[in-house]
Protein backbone atom coordinates (compact mmCIF):
# COMPACT_ATOMS: atom_id res chain seq x y z
CA UNK A 1 0.00 0.00 0.00
CA UNK A 2 3.15 2.30 0.24
CA UNK A 3 2.79 2.83 -3.86
CA UNK A 4 -0.61 4.21 -3.55
CA UNK A 5 -1.71 7.46 -4.18
CA UNK A 6 -4.23 9.27 -2.22
CA UNK A 7 -4.10 12.66 -3.35
CA UNK A 8 -1.93 13.21 -6.10
CA UNK A 9 -1.11 12.54 -9.42
CA UNK A 10 1.64 10.35 -11.64
CA UNK A 11 3.59 11.80 -13.79
CA UNK A 12 4.27 11.38 -17.94
CA UNK A 13 4.54 8.22 -18.70
CA UNK A 14 7.78 6.95 -20.96
CA UNK A 15 6.10 6.83 -23.56
CA UNK A 16 4.64 10.05 -23.79
CA UNK A 17 8.26 11.12 -23.05
CA UNK A 18 9.32 8.99 -26.32
CA UNK A 19 6.51 10.86 -28.14
CA UNK A 20 7.30 14.20 -27.02
CA UNK A 21 11.21 13.98 -27.60
CA UNK A 22 10.37 12.96 -31.32
CA UNK A 23 7.74 15.11 -32.42
CA UNK A 24 8.68 17.64 -34.74
CA UNK A 25 11.26 15.27 -36.28
CA UNK A 26 8.82 14.24 -38.96
CA UNK A 27 8.87 10.22 -37.95
CA UNK A 28 5.67 8.27 -37.86
CA UNK A 29 5.36 7.33 -33.93
CA UNK A 30 3.26 4.50 -32.52
CA UNK A 31 2.15 4.06 -29.16
CA UNK A 32 1.28 0.44 -28.86
CA UNK A 33 -1.92 0.41 -26.75
CA UNK A 34 -5.99 -0.19 -27.13
CA UNK A 35 -6.60 3.02 -26.76
CA UNK A 36 -6.32 6.06 -24.74
CA UNK A 37 -3.06 7.01 -24.31
CA UNK A 38 -3.00 9.20 -27.44
CA UNK A 39 -5.91 11.23 -26.29
CA UNK A 40 -4.37 11.01 -22.72
CA UNK A 41 -1.20 12.78 -24.20
CA UNK A 42 -2.62 14.55 -27.28
CA UNK A 43 -4.91 16.38 -24.98
CA UNK A 44 -2.90 16.95 -21.77
CA UNK A 45 1.24 16.80 -22.10
CA UNK A 46 1.54 17.89 -25.74
CA UNK A 47 0.67 21.81 -26.29
CA UNK A 48 1.95 21.36 -29.70
CA UNK A 49 -0.63 18.97 -30.91
CA UNK A 50 -3.29 21.62 -32.03
CA UNK A 51 -1.34 23.64 -34.15
CA UNK A 52 2.27 21.55 -35.35
CA UNK A 53 1.79 18.72 -37.66
CA UNK A 54 2.65 15.45 -36.36
CA UNK A 55 2.48 11.20 -37.19
CA UNK A 56 1.71 10.45 -33.99
CA UNK A 57 -0.68 7.34 -33.43
CA UNK A 58 -1.97 4.62 -31.47
CA UNK A 59 -2.20 0.89 -33.05
CA UNK A 60 -5.77 0.16 -31.48
CA UNK A 61 -4.45 -3.10 -29.98
CA UNK A 62 -7.45 -5.16 -29.34
CA UNK A 63 -8.43 -8.41 -27.18
CA UNK A 64 -8.17 -11.19 -29.67
CA UNK A 65 -4.41 -10.05 -30.39
CA UNK A 66 -3.66 -9.62 -26.72
CA UNK A 67 -4.94 -12.82 -25.85
CA UNK A 68 -3.24 -14.61 -28.95
CA UNK A 69 -0.11 -12.54 -28.86
CA UNK A 70 -0.10 -11.62 -31.89
CA UNK A 71 2.10 -8.51 -33.45
CA UNK A 72 1.54 -9.02 -36.95
CA UNK A 73 -1.22 -7.02 -37.09
CA UNK A 74 0.80 -3.92 -35.81
CA UNK A 75 3.54 -4.53 -38.02
CA UNK A 76 0.82 -4.52 -41.15
CA UNK A 77 -1.02 -1.98 -40.02
CA UNK A 78 2.32 0.52 -39.27
CA UNK A 79 3.76 -0.34 -42.98
CA UNK A 80 0.62 0.64 -44.55
CA UNK A 81 0.42 4.11 -43.11
CA UNK A 82 4.88 4.09 -43.51
CA UNK A 83 4.37 2.98 -46.83
CA UNK A 84 1.53 6.15 -47.92
CA UNK A 85 3.09 8.83 -45.55
CA UNK A 86 7.15 8.20 -46.08
CA UNK A 87 8.28 9.30 -42.89
CA UNK A 88 11.64 9.83 -42.05
CA UNK A 89 11.45 7.70 -39.44
CA UNK A 90 9.08 4.72 -37.12
CA UNK A 91 8.91 4.93 -33.65
CA UNK A 92 7.47 2.14 -31.90
CA UNK A 93 6.26 2.67 -28.24
CA UNK A 94 4.35 -0.18 -25.65
CA UNK A 95 1.72 0.61 -22.70
CA UNK A 96 1.04 -1.64 -20.21
CA UNK A 97 -0.34 -4.40 -21.70
CA UNK A 98 1.86 -5.04 -24.60
CA UNK A 99 4.39 -5.19 -21.72
CA UNK A 100 2.38 -7.68 -19.78
CA UNK A 101 1.95 -10.41 -22.73
CA UNK A 102 5.79 -9.56 -24.00
CA UNK A 103 5.32 -7.91 -27.17
CA UNK A 104 8.96 -7.50 -28.49
CA UNK A 105 8.76 -4.11 -30.55
CA UNK A 106 12.64 -4.09 -30.81
CA UNK A 107 12.36 -7.22 -33.11
CA UNK A 108 9.53 -5.83 -34.43
CA UNK A 109 10.86 -2.56 -35.35
CA UNK A 110 13.50 -4.85 -37.14
CA UNK A 111 11.09 -6.85 -38.99
CA UNK A 112 9.76 -3.23 -40.46
CA UNK A 113 12.83 -1.93 -41.14
CA UNK A 114 13.77 -4.51 -43.41
CA UNK A 115 10.46 -4.78 -45.29
CA UNK A 116 10.07 -0.92 -45.34
CA UNK A 117 13.47 0.39 -45.85
CA UNK A 118 12.84 2.95 -43.76
CA UNK A 119 15.02 3.70 -40.11
CA UNK A 120 12.58 2.06 -37.98
CA UNK A 121 13.34 2.38 -33.65
CA UNK A 122 11.32 -0.05 -31.38
CA UNK A 123 11.38 1.26 -27.30
CA UNK A 124 11.02 -0.88 -24.35
CA UNK A 125 8.91 0.63 -22.55
CA UNK A 126 5.71 -0.42 -20.29
CA UNK A 127 3.66 3.06 -19.90
CA UNK A 128 4.88 2.75 -16.03
CA UNK A 129 8.68 4.53 -15.83
CA UNK A 130 8.52 7.90 -16.41
CA UNK A 131 8.70 10.12 -19.18
CA UNK A 132 12.12 11.84 -18.73
CA UNK A 133 13.38 8.16 -18.94
CA UNK A 134 11.69 8.05 -22.10
CA UNK A 135 12.42 10.60 -23.56
CA UNK A 136 16.63 10.05 -22.84
CA UNK A 137 16.09 6.76 -24.85
CA UNK A 138 14.57 8.54 -27.44
CA UNK A 139 16.89 11.54 -28.29
CA UNK A 140 19.73 8.48 -27.60
CA UNK A 141 18.24 6.09 -29.83
CA UNK A 142 17.96 9.46 -32.47
CA UNK A 143 21.63 10.56 -31.85
CA UNK A 144 22.62 6.73 -32.45
CA UNK A 145 20.79 6.55 -35.81
CA UNK A 146 20.78 9.83 -37.39
CA UNK A 147 23.87 11.63 -36.39
CA UNK A 148 27.17 11.24 -38.36
CA UNK A 149 31.03 12.44 -38.10
CA UNK A 150 31.09 16.12 -40.38
CA UNK A 151 34.55 17.11 -41.56
CA UNK A 152 35.96 19.81 -39.10
CA UNK A 153 35.66 23.50 -39.80
CA UNK A 154 37.31 26.53 -38.95
CA UNK A 155 34.93 29.01 -37.16
CA UNK A 156 35.43 31.46 -34.82
CA UNK A 157 33.35 31.84 -31.78
CA UNK A 158 31.74 28.93 -29.80
CA UNK A 159 28.99 26.42 -31.02
CA UNK A 160 26.57 24.55 -29.24
CA UNK A 161 24.17 22.08 -28.89
CA UNK A 162 21.14 22.44 -26.43
CA UNK A 163 19.90 18.87 -25.22
CA UNK A 164 16.96 17.70 -22.94
CA UNK A 165 13.98 20.15 -24.30
CA UNK A 166 10.87 18.96 -24.66
CA UNK A 167 7.27 20.53 -23.54
CA UNK A 168 7.01 18.07 -20.54
CA UNK A 169 9.27 20.16 -18.92
CA UNK A 170 9.51 23.24 -20.28
CA UNK A 171 6.23 23.66 -22.04
CA UNK A 172 5.54 26.58 -24.56
CA UNK A 173 5.76 29.79 -22.32
CA UNK A 174 8.84 31.51 -23.63
CA UNK A 175 12.02 29.24 -22.06
CA UNK A 176 13.27 27.64 -25.35
CA UNK A 177 13.02 31.36 -26.70
CA UNK A 178 14.73 32.83 -23.62
CA UNK A 179 17.55 30.06 -24.02
CA UNK A 180 18.12 30.84 -27.70
CA UNK A 181 18.51 34.73 -26.83
CA UNK A 182 20.53 34.07 -24.18
CA UNK A 183 23.12 32.62 -26.24
CA UNK A 184 22.50 34.66 -29.04
CA UNK A 185 23.14 38.15 -27.16
CA UNK A 186 26.50 36.37 -26.06
CA UNK A 187 27.59 35.84 -29.57
CA UNK A 188 27.62 31.59 -29.09
CA UNK A 189 26.00 29.86 -31.90
CA UNK A 190 23.25 27.64 -31.14
CA UNK A 191 23.67 24.35 -34.25
CA UNK A 192 20.41 22.28 -32.83
CA UNK A 193 18.13 22.48 -29.77
CA UNK A 194 16.83 19.02 -29.06
CA UNK A 195 14.36 19.13 -30.11
CA UNK A 196 11.86 21.88 -29.79
CA UNK A 197 12.26 24.50 -33.29
CA UNK A 198 15.01 22.35 -35.06
CA UNK A 199 14.84 20.87 -37.83
CA UNK A 200 16.05 17.33 -38.54
CA UNK A 201 18.76 18.61 -40.43
CA UNK A 202 19.77 20.76 -38.12
CA UNK A 203 19.88 18.03 -35.25
CA UNK A 204 22.22 16.11 -37.81
CA UNK A 205 24.59 19.05 -37.66
CA UNK A 206 25.34 18.21 -34.26
CA UNK A 207 28.48 16.85 -34.17
CA UNK A 208 29.96 20.01 -35.77
CA UNK A 209 29.22 21.65 -31.90
CA UNK A 210 32.40 22.52 -29.46
CA UNK A 211 29.75 21.80 -26.38
CA UNK A 212 26.62 20.22 -25.47
CA UNK A 213 24.16 22.32 -22.76
CA UNK A 214 22.26 19.65 -21.13
CA UNK A 215 18.99 21.28 -19.41
CA UNK A 216 17.41 18.64 -18.45
CA UNK A 217 17.74 15.28 -17.27
CA UNK A 218 16.18 14.05 -20.99
CA UNK A 219 19.65 15.20 -22.46
CA UNK A 220 22.24 13.25 -20.50
CA UNK A 221 22.12 9.59 -22.13
CA UNK A 222 22.56 11.36 -26.10
CA UNK A 223 25.33 14.19 -24.44
CA UNK A 224 26.91 10.80 -23.00
CA UNK A 225 27.23 9.13 -26.27
CA UNK A 226 28.35 12.22 -27.84
CA UNK A 227 30.69 12.72 -25.69
CA UNK A 228 32.01 8.60 -26.14
CA UNK A 229 31.45 9.51 -30.28
CA UNK A 230 32.32 12.59 -31.15
CA UNK A 231 34.35 13.64 -28.44
CA UNK A 232 32.22 16.99 -27.63
CA UNK A 233 31.70 17.52 -23.84
CA UNK A 234 28.89 18.40 -22.36
CA UNK A 235 27.92 21.20 -19.17
CA UNK A 236 24.43 19.85 -17.01
CA UNK A 237 23.10 22.73 -16.02
CA UNK A 238 19.75 24.49 -16.35
CA UNK A 239 20.24 28.64 -16.56
CA UNK A 240 17.58 29.64 -14.06
CA UNK A 241 17.20 33.56 -12.74
CA UNK A 242 19.71 36.32 -13.49
CA UNK A 243 22.78 34.37 -11.45
CA UNK A 244 22.31 31.38 -13.20
CA UNK A 245 22.36 33.39 -17.01
CA UNK A 246 25.48 34.69 -16.13
CA UNK A 247 26.70 31.40 -14.41
CA UNK A 248 26.11 29.62 -17.68
CA UNK A 249 27.60 31.49 -19.93
CA UNK A 250 30.45 32.06 -17.82
CA UNK A 251 30.91 28.08 -17.43
CA UNK A 252 30.08 27.56 -21.51
CA UNK A 253 32.91 30.17 -22.37
CA UNK A 254 35.23 27.43 -19.93
CA UNK A 255 34.21 24.67 -21.30
CA UNK A 256 34.61 25.59 -24.63
CA UNK A 257 37.93 27.18 -24.24
CA UNK A 258 39.42 23.78 -23.14
CA UNK A 259 38.23 21.93 -26.50
CA UNK A 260 37.03 18.50 -27.76
CA UNK A 261 38.63 15.66 -26.33
CA UNK A 262 41.91 14.37 -28.11
CA UNK A 263 40.03 10.67 -28.01
CA UNK A 264 37.10 8.88 -28.14
CA UNK A 265 35.72 7.32 -24.95
CA UNK A 266 34.53 3.75 -25.24
CA UNK A 267 31.71 4.54 -22.40
CA UNK A 268 28.04 4.30 -23.97
CA UNK A 269 25.06 5.23 -22.14
CA UNK A 270 22.87 2.14 -20.53
CA UNK A 271 20.00 3.77 -21.54
CA UNK A 272 16.74 3.52 -20.47
CA UNK A 273 15.73 1.62 -16.47
CA UNK A 274 19.98 0.95 -16.76
CA UNK A 275 21.00 3.83 -13.43
CA UNK A 276 18.23 3.76 -10.94
CA UNK A 277 15.34 1.39 -9.49
CA UNK A 278 13.71 2.25 -6.65
CA UNK A 279 10.10 3.02 -5.54
CA UNK A 280 10.54 4.39 -2.22
CA UNK A 281 13.07 6.62 -1.15
CA UNK A 282 16.65 6.50 -2.37
CA UNK A 283 19.81 8.59 -4.10
CA UNK A 284 21.08 8.82 -0.39
CA UNK A 285 21.87 6.64 2.26
CA UNK A 286 19.16 7.88 4.46
CA UNK A 287 17.02 11.21 3.53
CA UNK A 288 17.71 14.39 5.56
CA UNK A 289 15.90 15.41 8.64
CA UNK A 290 12.93 17.26 8.33
CA UNK A 291 12.40 20.35 9.50
CA UNK A 292 15.56 21.80 8.17
CA UNK A 293 14.72 23.13 4.83
CA UNK A 294 13.77 27.10 4.64
CA UNK A 295 12.74 25.96 0.78
CA UNK A 296 11.73 22.75 -0.51
CA UNK A 297 11.68 22.10 -4.20
CA UNK A 298 10.20 18.91 -5.84
CA UNK A 299 10.77 18.95 -9.16
CA UNK A 300 12.91 17.67 -12.46
CA UNK A 301 16.54 17.66 -10.67
CA UNK A 302 18.71 19.94 -12.98
CA UNK A 303 15.65 22.16 -13.11
CA UNK A 304 15.32 22.47 -8.93
CA UNK A 305 19.17 22.36 -8.78
CA UNK A 306 18.76 25.57 -11.31
CA UNK A 307 16.18 27.32 -8.77
CA UNK A 308 18.55 26.41 -5.85
CA UNK A 309 21.35 28.09 -6.50
CA UNK A 310 19.23 31.37 -7.49
CA UNK A 311 17.81 31.09 -4.10
CA UNK A 312 21.08 31.18 -2.54
CA UNK A 313 22.78 33.62 -4.85
CA UNK A 314 20.45 36.23 -5.28
CA UNK A 315 18.02 35.98 -2.01
CA UNK A 316 20.61 34.38 0.71
CA UNK A 317 18.44 31.55 1.48
CA UNK A 318 21.10 28.64 3.12
CA UNK A 319 18.73 25.83 3.50
CA UNK A 320 17.33 24.29 0.14
CA UNK A 321 16.31 20.86 0.08
CA UNK A 322 15.87 19.27 -3.17
CA UNK A 323 13.50 16.68 -3.86
CA UNK A 324 13.03 14.52 -7.18
CA UNK A 325 10.01 12.50 -7.67
CA UNK A 326 11.36 10.01 -10.71
CA UNK A 327 13.41 8.06 -9.62
CA UNK A 328 14.42 6.08 -13.07
CA UNK A 329 17.28 8.99 -14.10
CA UNK A 330 20.50 8.33 -15.07
CA UNK A 331 22.26 9.08 -11.66
CA UNK A 332 24.61 12.24 -12.73
CA UNK A 333 21.13 13.67 -12.91
CA UNK A 334 20.46 13.86 -8.79
CA UNK A 335 23.39 16.38 -7.95
CA UNK A 336 22.64 15.65 -4.49
CA UNK A 337 18.62 15.86 -5.20
CA UNK A 338 16.75 13.04 -2.62
CA UNK A 339 14.83 10.40 -4.65
CA UNK A 340 11.57 10.09 -2.95
CA UNK A 341 7.96 8.96 -4.18
CA UNK A 342 6.05 7.42 -1.69
CA UNK A 343 3.18 9.94 -1.07
CA UNK A 344 3.67 9.51 2.96
CA UNK A 345 7.48 11.26 2.80
CA UNK A 346 6.68 13.67 0.34
CA UNK A 347 3.94 14.97 2.55
CA UNK A 348 6.25 14.56 5.99
CA UNK A 349 8.88 16.88 3.72
CA UNK A 350 6.68 19.22 2.67
CA UNK A 351 5.15 19.63 5.81
CA UNK A 352 8.32 20.57 7.72
CA UNK A 353 10.09 23.25 5.17
CA UNK A 354 8.99 26.87 5.74
CA UNK A 355 8.02 27.27 2.24
CA UNK A 356 7.62 24.49 -0.62
CA UNK A 357 7.52 25.33 -4.24
CA UNK A 358 6.19 22.47 -6.50
CA UNK A 359 3.63 21.56 -9.27
CA UNK A 360 0.13 23.12 -7.78
CA UNK A 361 -0.99 19.65 -6.74
CA UNK A 362 1.46 18.98 -4.47
CA UNK A 363 -0.23 21.52 -2.16
CA UNK A 364 -2.84 18.98 -1.54
CA UNK A 365 -0.05 17.42 0.78
CA UNK A 366 -0.32 20.45 3.31
CA UNK A 367 -2.59 21.49 5.67
CA UNK A 368 -4.67 24.42 4.60
CA UNK A 369 -2.87 27.08 7.08
CA UNK A 370 0.29 26.24 5.10
CA UNK A 371 -0.67 26.19 1.59
CA UNK A 372 -0.30 30.01 2.12
CA UNK A 373 3.46 29.61 2.09
CA UNK A 374 3.03 27.10 -1.12
CA UNK A 375 5.10 28.64 -4.24
CA UNK A 376 2.89 27.62 -7.66
CA UNK A 377 5.31 26.28 -10.18
CA UNK A 378 3.73 24.03 -12.66
CA UNK A 379 5.19 21.19 -14.32
CA UNK A 380 3.45 20.32 -17.51
CA UNK A 381 4.56 16.47 -16.97
CA UNK A 382 2.71 16.71 -13.48
CA UNK A 383 -0.25 18.38 -13.90
CA UNK A 384 -0.66 18.49 -17.91
CA UNK A 385 -2.82 21.72 -19.45
CA UNK A 386 -4.58 22.67 -15.99
CA UNK A 387 -1.49 25.24 -14.95
CA UNK A 388 -0.31 26.16 -18.33
CA UNK A 389 -0.91 29.95 -17.93
CA UNK A 390 1.10 29.83 -14.62
CA UNK A 391 4.18 28.62 -15.47
CA UNK A 392 6.33 31.16 -15.54
CA UNK A 393 9.74 31.54 -17.62
CA UNK A 394 12.52 30.45 -15.35
CA UNK A 395 15.66 30.42 -17.73
CA UNK A 396 17.35 33.86 -17.43
CA UNK A 397 16.50 36.88 -15.86
CA UNK A 398 12.88 37.14 -15.64
CA UNK A 399 12.51 34.24 -13.37
CA UNK A 400 14.60 36.52 -10.18
CA UNK A 401 11.75 39.29 -10.28
CA UNK A 402 8.97 36.34 -10.66
CA UNK A 403 10.61 34.34 -7.64
CA UNK A 404 11.10 37.46 -5.51
CA UNK A 405 7.48 38.57 -5.99
CA UNK A 406 6.52 35.02 -4.89
CA UNK A 407 9.00 35.16 -1.92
Amino acid sequence: MNQSQRVLSTYAADLFGISSALYELGGLIVMHDASGCNSTYGTHDEPRWYDTPSMAYISGLNEVDTIHGNDKRLRDNIKEAALEMQPAFIAISGSPMPNVIGSDLKSAAALLERETGIPCMGFRTDGIHTYAAGAGEAFLEYARRFLKPVPEEQHGGIRVNILGVTPLDFSVTGNTTAMRKILAGAGIELISLWAMGSSPEELQRAPSADLNLVVSSAGLSAASYMEAEFGIPYLCMTPVGKSGQELWLRLIRERAAEGKRKEKGKLIPSGLYGSISCFGMSGRTKPEEDGKAQVLIIGEPLISEGIKNCLMTEFGIEHVRRICPLPDLPKEAYAGAEIVTQEQHLARAAASAERVIADPIYARLLPEEKRKAFIRFPHEAYSGRHYREEIPVFTGNSFSEWIGEQL
